[in-house]
């Protein structure tokens, strides 16, 4: 028996292109939940009291914006081709908290 090293994928800009495809489809399909989530949260805050009298939308808006916010995050640097993925996670995270910080802001200030 030899001792082979595992086969390499041999056609490494296909892997790319499937990562990136990928990338975009959970993107989209995270993406629209998310910033619906936000906007209730948002709209709820900063909206007429009668249309959220008790502030659920609020709540349950913003703590499920939070966790999708997160996932979010993480895969939308897959969308970059390899190379720039570093840099991408790097302002995805800068824009999530910054996201985050927001809608605790507007939680906790009602």
């Amino acid at each position: 028996m030899t001792d082979r090293p595992a086969a390499a994928d041999p056609n490494p800009v296909r892997s790319g292109r499937t990562s990136r495809i990928i990338g975009i489809v959970l993107t989209v399909i995270i993406g629209i939940p998310f910033a619906l989530l936000v906007r209730v949260a948002l709209s709820s805050r900063f909206g007429p009291a009668s249309a959220d009298p008790h502030g659920y939308g609020l709540i349950i808006g913003t703590v499920l914006a939070l966790g999708l916010g997160l996932l979010l995050a993480v895969t939308v640097p897959l969308v970059f081709s390899p190379g720039r993925r570093g840099r991408a996670y790097l302002w995805s995270m800068l824009g999530y908290l910054a996201v985050a910080a927001g809608l605790i802001v507007a939680l906790l200030t009602a």
